[in-house]
């Protein structure tokens, strides 16, 4: 008589793995998300060419006031976010640079289907998001202390306004 609480494993249902061999369905996973990767890093690079371009024009504007005989009041700012911008472009190249070598581990995975592809692309996938989440946790930080900066700087206002 059959045990009716075994846990049943019908034969036909069992996958057969060769060793250094990937399962088909976790490339073809993998493969289905590879033309998003691919176009998230794409934009990724048209969008950090944008910042660099609009840096430059800061750049070059805000010195382009600063030696005109003319003064105006704002160009040393122009030229400081132009910095600022370029500093975001070029934080915005490596995670698109992550996530292109992330799409090219996908594509030598779906020729080879071997086990080493695979460690390779997830590797680079979590390399992606280490470096996501490190820019999450500096922008947060960023955050509290402008928050903080402007109240200290509306305390101090307020405190010269009163006298």
């Amino acid at each position: 008589m059959d045990n009716p609480y075994a846990a049943s494993t019908p034969s036909h249902e069992t996958p057969v793995y060769s060793p250094g061999i990937v399962d088909p369905q976790a490339v073809q996973a993998l493969q289905g998300t590879k033309p998003w990767v691919r176009l998230c890093s794409v934009m990724g690079f048209i969008s950090t060419g944008f910042i660099l371009l609009a840096a430059l024009v800061m750049l070059f504007g805000g010195a382009f006031m600063t030696t005109q005989k003319q003064t105006f009041p704002f160009a040393g700012f122009q030229f400081v976010l132009g910095l600022l911008y370029a500093a975001m472009g070029i934080l915005y190249l490596f995670p698109s640079i992550k996530l292109w070598k992330y799409g090219s581990s996908i594509v030598r995975l779906m020729g080879s289907g071997s086990n080493a592809d695979l460690i390779e692309a997830l590797d680079q996938q979590r390399s992606f998001w280490k470096f996501v989440g490190i820019m999450i946790l500096v922008m947060i930080a960023l955050y509290v202390l402008a928050i903080i900066g402007a109240l200290g700087f509306a305390m101090v206002s307020a405190a010269r306004g009163a006298h």
